[in-house]
């Protein structure tokens, strides 16, 4: 078989409102903003990615640092290689390139799509295969009031859209972020649960007085509610054995993974594929904490279909994703630049089974919401 290189790499920045303002703890946003990469193989086929972070200040991508690192530092280490050797690709750029998981990770959704699309098959074939087709979805509600949180909650259920939540807190003080918290879960008594994820802001103290209370109102999880290095503190919260503790921000490496396990921090990783760098280390992560009993979610970075469906593949061959997913990214965007988005229906979201990721882009939608600069290029 004739070597299938890298021929062109090109990036792009795109930019799509969102159907209602999303509060998170430090910032409230209208729109989101995504990096579209291209790979053009030798064989023809060209491989899509997608970067996209919850925002600079979660962990210091941006996409316009992605987009910088790409075009003049991560592409020129690749052009012209064997697409093929995608380990010894990522390697590479690991030895050249410090940090920039966001980076790193949209370069390998791309030629996974594209060694998908060379071979016919899906990328989750590429991974192993599945252990489901379909994934549980929970919806975030940050409308920004809890009147507005319980109202959309109750909305959702009674269509048949939704049936499980989580609430974004950090905006106020953590006392405050709790009895909203308590507020909104009592609100929606009867209809659903919430877990809540204060995006790293709360303080020891103040966690462990409320654990009891998050206990009594039946809380599903609490994502992250210490700043990232507190390993010990998380472990504190996870002996208590009220509400399940989770980690998000805490665990993006392998290494990450394995400490937290040894520490017995947490009892869930939520999972992201841009966090850890790519779909096979988070494979990785969720492998290290299947062989420690801890249970998995599906996180998001507010992906569009594209994102989404790379989300799809790695979480559906994950037999220890307990916890289900968050990928409700498509649906919370007002649009798509890709012609047949990734299906959620009845609270349930499918894994794509086409070639590649499954994904086809809508090039007239790309050009309506691509940032007008000039797209960066390497050849």
């Amino acid at each position: 078989m004739e070597k299938i290189t890298i021929k062109q790499i090109t990036t792009e920045l795109i930019d799509i409102p969102i159907k209602r303002p999303h509060q998170f703890s430090a910032v409230k946003v209208s729109s989101k903003s995504f990096l579209l990469l291209r790979i053009e193989l030798s064989n023809g086929y060209t491989g899509i990615g997608e970067g996209t972070t919850p925002g600079i200040f979660w962990n210091g991508e941006s996409v316009e640092t992605m987009k910088v690192v790409i075009d003049n530092y991560m592409a020129p280490l690749i052009i012209g290689e064997d697409a093929v050797k995608l380990e010894s690709l990522l390697q590479t750029l690991n030895r050249q390139v410090r940090g920039n998981h966001f980076a790193k990770a949209t370069i390998e959704m791309a030629l996974f799509d594209g060694l998908g699309k060379t071979y016919d098959v899906p990328v989750h074939q590429l991974l192993g295969g599945l252990c489901r087709d379909r994934l549980n979805v929970r919806w975030a509600l940050a409308s920004g009031t809890p009147e507005g949180d319980i109202n959309e909650a109750k909305e959702a259920v009674q269509s048949g859209k939704y049936d499980v939540f989580k609430i974004k807190s950090g905006k106020e003080s953590a006392r405050k972020d709790a009895e909203r918290s308590l507020l909104i879960a009592g609100g929606i008594k009867g209809y659903s649960t919430i877990g809540i994820d204060p995006n790293g802001s709360w303080d020891r103290l103040t966690a462990m007085s409320w654990m009891d209370a998050f206990f009594e109102a039946r809380i599903d999880f609490l994502e992250q509610p210490l700043a990232p290095y507190d390993i010990e503190g998380l472990a504190k919260l996870t002996a208590m054995k009220k509400v399940p503790v989770m980690a998000d921000e805490s665990v993006a490496t392998i290494h990450d993974a394995i400490r937290l396990a040894k520490e017995q921090a947490v009892h869930i990783f939520s999972l992201k594929i841009h966090k850890a760098g790519g779909l096979k280390n988070t494979i990785k992560v969720a492998g290290i904490a299947e062989a420690a009993g801890i249970s998995c979610f599906g996180g998001t970075s507010l992906e569009s279909s594209i994102g989404t469906a790379a989300c799809l593949h790695a979480y559906g061959s994950i037999p220890n994703l307990d916890y289900g997913c968050e990928l409700f990214g498509p649906d919370w965007l007002a649009d798509e630049i890709v012609r047949d988005p990734v299906v959620c229906k009845e609270g349930q979201i499918y894994v794509p089974d086409k070639p590649g990721l499954g994904i086809e882009l809508d090039e007239q939608k790309v050009q309506l919401y691509a940032r007008k600069e000039k797209v960066g290029g390497v050849h």
